[in-house]
């Protein structure tokens, strides 16, 4: 599949090759700091 790029700034988790070892996999603060509350810890952001 390649790796995942997050261009969109979703944060879709299951399509990361990084999601086997990243503590904010599926974690509500992984999304971008537009989402009231998130704090944008994607390694992918």
């Amino acid at each position: 599949m390649g790796e995942y790029k997050n261009e969109d700034k979703k944060c879709e988790c299951w399509k990361c090759e990084l999601k086997d070892k990243c503590q904010y996999k599926d974690k509500y603060q992984r999304l971008p700091r537009t989402a009231p509350g998130a704090l944008g810890l994607c390694k992918k952001i």
